[in-house]
């Protein structure tokens, strides 16, 4: 399981409404001060997010909590997300420049390659869909519990 912390800042319904603080990897890492990514991240990246969980632990405003999700929800996911439409924009260039054989290919292979970009957009929601369906709590984030209670 992934585990972050979070900030309750609000309850709603049976909804907890935290605040997550963004983390990078670079800051352990022995190479970052030469690195591209560190730099990137930290001029163009927002530190914090708002996100709605299941108050399953009755966590109260202000309190510190532990949220997780599960790692290989995270991995289909981010397969899912990302690979899938690549594949399909590979796949469908490919399949279009070997059936446009002709000298003025390359429109008709950029064309097809956005459109089995879309279509693997479309097939990953799909499919995601109906693993959310099936697995709910395999792909949604959980409260596992509190580290601090916060004053009101």
């Amino acid at each position: 399981m992934i585990e972050q912390t979070a900030r309750v800042l609000r309850v709603e319904n049976e909804n907890a409404i935290l605040e997550v603080q963004k983390q990078s990897e670079c800051r352990s890492c022995s190479v970052r001060a030469g690195c591209g990514k560190s730099l990137l991240d930290n001029v163009f990246s927002s530190k914090k997010m708002q996100l709605a969980v299941k108050n399953s632990i009755n966590a109260k405003p202000n309190d510190t909590v532990i949220v997780g999700i599960h790692e290989a929800g995270f991995v289909q996911a981010s397969f899912y997300l990302y690979i899938l439409p690549l594949l399909g924009f590979l796949v469908f260039a490919i399949l279009s420049s070997l059936f446009f054989l002709e000298a003025d290919n390359e429109l008709w292979v950029i064309i097809s390659g956005v459109a089995g970009l879309f279509a693997g957009r479309m097939l990953s929601r799909k499919i995601l869909h109906m693993k959310h369906t099936k697995h709910k709590n395999y792909f949604e984030p959980t409260l596992i519990k509190v580290i601090s209670s916060g004053v009101s």
